[in-house]
């Protein structure tokens, strides 16, 4: 049997109606809340699809990093000037010195007797020399003068002679015999003056031929030596060629660095000191040849290191080496030095920058103050194949297509040309992929 139950029975208290209808309030509320806070499903997914972002005007860069050593820009290697005995040191390693400053002093004892002889050289040639210019009033050349009068002289007596003799044969006065004899001895002082004329010419031209151009060759090889010697004497106290820092110079043969010690025997071109010069630094770095193509001289370079925390230098590629690291292996690939010179001024910085410290190198191989870059995916392809941004200057504003060019690929995506008309300000679309 079923059982109905009547108006009175299933009526709710009065407290528990209240209660009913303000939980039905609260749950209308929510599904209010809810419908409002919640897009529809289409508009969710458009809105996935056509992410905005910003876009501005933009330092575009694309770097290189590589990794140096600090090196200095100047250092010279000094050598003995001749051969000698280092009297005495003036310097220690790794003393600051100053441009001028005497360095060593070297003994020219030897040089000083190759000097003397030298003069000694000069001496006689110049006096051959002056003899030569001043032929025409020298003894040998007065001497051949003298030969050459006495032989005319001699021959105008015997002429004479002759003349007479023969004016007494034709009167018979005198024998046949005598004009014979006088004849005799006019034809031979005859060659005696054609010989004293012909050793007189050539007495004159050794002044002025071969002979003078010899001994004024002569006289310039003797002067050109001595003043050889001379500038050698001149550098037997070694100065600082520029201001800088003393370090070993390494011995040719093995390579090592050696320090200078007073009576040390030297010869000419051996190696004494090293100057390092503390104005300028440079970096030396290496490049693999896969990468050397994307350096040019004169590329700006931005220098950090450990050793100088919190600084960036600048720089720029000083050189860049024609060949090939030769200390390399046979089975690595082919390395190439690079120096990066320091431009930042090195006096003001709070830390220090030393030889050797190792340095990180950020190449710029391409920087546009003013580019504007844009994610990859923000370039699309219509059906003619070409390149546009969906693009509207302000979040309210129309979206239109502008055509663009891609450029470089930088740290912010890639650079495009084509929205100069358009500000260089706004939005492009983004679509999620």
């Amino acid at each position: 049997m079923i059982k109905f139950l009547t108006p009175k029975q299933w009526a709710l208290p009065s407290g528990g109606i209240a209660r009913f209808l303000t939980i039905l309030l609260v749950i209308a509320l929510l599904v209010v809340l809810w419908r409002w806070w919640t897009p529809p499903s289409d508009l969710t997914a458009t809105a996935a699809s056509e992410r905005w972002v910003p876009i501005a005007p933009q330092r575009l860069e694309t770097q290189l990093g590589l990794v140096g050593q600090i090196q200095a820009a100047t250092r010279i290697t000094l050598t003995a000037p001749f051969e000698g005995v280092v009297r005495e040191v003036r310097v220690q390693e790794g003393q600051q010195v100053e441009k001028g400053q005497i360095l060593l002093t070297l003994d020219p004892a030897q040089l000083v007797i190759q000097m003397r002889q030298a003069e000694a050289d000069v001496l006689k040639v110049q006096r051959e020399v002056q003899q030569l210019r001043q032929w025409d009033s020298s003894t040998d050349v007065a001497r051949a003068r003298r030969a050459l009068s006495h032989a005319r002289q001699s021959l105008s007596q015997t002429e004479a002679s002759l003349r007479d003799t023969q004016a007494l044969f034709a009167r018979g006065i005198v024998a046949r015999m005598e004009v014979d004899t006088l004849m005799q001895q006019v034809s031979t002082q005859r060659q005696d003056v054609i010989s004293a004329q012909e050793e007189l010419t050539a007495i004159l031209a050794r002044g002025q031929g071969e002979e003078r151009k010899i001994a004024e060759m002569e006289l310039l090889n003797a002067q050109s030596r001595y003043q050889t010697l001379e500038a050698m004497y001149a550098r037997r106290d070694v100065v600082a060629p520029v201001a800088g820092f003393i370090v070993r110079a390494a011995t040719p043969q093995s390579n090592k660095p050696m320090m200078v010690q007073p009576g040390i025997a030297v010869t000419p071109g051996v190696p004494l000191l090293t100057v390092i010069g503390q104005d300028h630094f440079e970096v030396l770095t290496r490049v693999e040849e896969t990468d050397l193509h994307l350096l040019r001289e004169g590329m700006p370079v931005q220098i950090s290191g450990d050793g100088f925390a919190g600084q960036v230098l600048d720089g720029h590629i000083a050189t860049i080496a024609m060949q090939t690291n030769a200390t390399e292996g046979q089975g690595t690939g082919a390395y190439y030095d690079v120096v990066v010179a320091i431009d930042s001024p090195l006096s003001e910085r709070s830390q220090p920058v030393r030889l050797g410290m190792s340095a990180r190198l950020a190449v710029i191989l391409y920087r546009n103050e003013q580019g504007i870059a844009v994610a990859p995916q923000a370039i699309q392809t219509d059906e003619q194949g070409r390149r546009y941004v969906r693009y509207r200057a302000t979040p309210q504003a129309a979206v239109v297509n502008v055509p663009v060019t891609p450029g470089q690929s930088v740290l912010q995506g890639v650079e495009i040309q084509g929205l100069e008309a358009q500000g260089l300000t706004g939005y492009v679309q983004l679509p999620s992929r």
